[in-house]
């Protein structure tokens, strides 16, 4: 799908892949009702997620004594929450989204072919790995809307309704609605790979200005690239604040994905069940990893900038050259995707450690119930 990727086939088929769960935003030049009419979406999104969620939490209510039933309809409701919270922040998010978006495309239009280059390169880094997520995202809801075909189930959620359900009409209803409900929630994990774009294409930037500054040769090209480099550092820091709350969230969901999955695992149910909450927790667990990836890049793209220059032979230029390399210089301080209190910086060592510790959480929680058992 990605052989030979451009970056504008690669825009398009992320923006594909995402386009029912409406997180991409309108570009800045459309018109108010354009923009109107995908805000109604977004939130008609919500509204039709809530109504699965609803029938989820009945159904958890009236078989409150079945751990099978209830593990499916957490499992499900894990993701349709998840749908509803991103999408009111992609609701809220929306003019921040327009700029940061609307300067990519825009950059990439413009591009010199050795900036193509480095996109590519990155491109070829990442198609793989964000591929084959986009794939098996769709894959699975597939998988839950075949269900009803091959297995003795009439929908494909075990969502429990305060009415009939047997009359056909209604029937089609609710597989067609909870069948749009689940590739929402699969273009919703899809959108994890848009924010990771949006960084990527970040870490490419600086890439670009770091080879700008190497061949700066006289004080007009170093103002030039200086400008550059506030103007990049605030775009980075945009596209961190549309998508630190997203990550936060994922954050707090999987460690509790993680909890009811340890407790699930120690217990004697079917190996469907267990399966079941461990394919949830792999799947929020790579979310994270989407953004750890690139977000990790961007911090180490921003600092080598200033080494870059550093590395320039700016003893053998002259005093006023050497004095506005050194204000490159002042900004040393790396951009990080860091959320208050919570995350100190998302990285790869960040989120080692977060692995580390639910490994640790499972092991208490053995030690625990192995007591409670004794």
């Amino acid at each position: 799908m990605l052989e030979k990727a451009t970056p504008e086939k690669v825009i398009d088929i992320i923006r594909f892949s995402v386009a029912i769960c409406f997180c991409w935003p309108y570009p800045v030049n459309s018109s108010r009702n354009q923009i109107f009419g995908f805000k109604v979406l977004q939130i008609s999104t919500v509204v039709s997620a809530c109504m699965i969620l609803l029938p989820l939490l009945y159904s958890i209510y009236l078989h409150n004594d079945d751990v099978i039933h209830i593990s499916k309809c957490i499992c499900i409701s894990i993701g349709v929450t998840q749908l509803i919270v991103q999408t009111l922040i992609y609701f809220i998010k929306h003019n921040s989204l327009q700029h940061v978006v609307g300067e990519m495309i825009k950059c990439v239009k413009e591009a010199q072919q050795n900036e193509i280059e480095i996109f590519s390169k990155y491109i070829e880094k990442c198609k793989i790995f964000y591929g084959s997520s986009i794939i098996f995202s769709y894959l699975t809801s597939t998988a839950f809307m075949l269900g009803p075909i091959i297995l003795p189930i009439s929908f494909p959620f075990d969502a429990e309704y305060p009415f009939h359900v047997n009359h056909s009409l209604v029937t089609i209803i609710i597989y067609i609605h909870q069948s749009l409900v689940g590739y929402q929630c699969s273009a919703n994990v899809c959108a994890s790979v848009f924010g990771a774009l949006l960084l990527w294409f970040t870490v490419a930037r600086f890439e670009c200005l770091i080879v700008e500054f190497q061949k700066c040769t006289d004080i007009d090209m170093v103002i030039a690239c200086v400008k550059k480099q506030v103007r990049l550092r605030r775009y980075a820091k945009e596209v961190i604040k549309c998508f630190r709350y997203i990550v936060l969230y994922n954050i707090t969901i999987t460690t509790f994905a993680l909890i009811i999955s340890c407790i699930i695992l120690l217990m004697n149910v079917p190996l469907t069940v267990k399966m079941q909450f461990i394919i949830i927790c792999v799947t929020i667990m790579t979310e994270i990893y989407i953004y750890a990836w690139p977000a990790d890049y961007v911090k180490n793209m921003s600092i080598n900038i200033s080494k870059s220059v550093y590395e320039l032979s700016w003893y053998e230029q002259t005093l006023e050259m050497r004095k506005y390399l050194l204000n490159v210089l002042i900004y040393q301080k790396p951009i990080t995707f860091s959320i208050s209190c919570i995350v100190p910086e998302l990285t790869l060592r960040y989120y080692c450690s977060y692995l580390s510790n639910a490994f640790s959480i499972f092991t208490t929680l053995r030690i625990l119930l192995e007591d409670n058992s004794t």
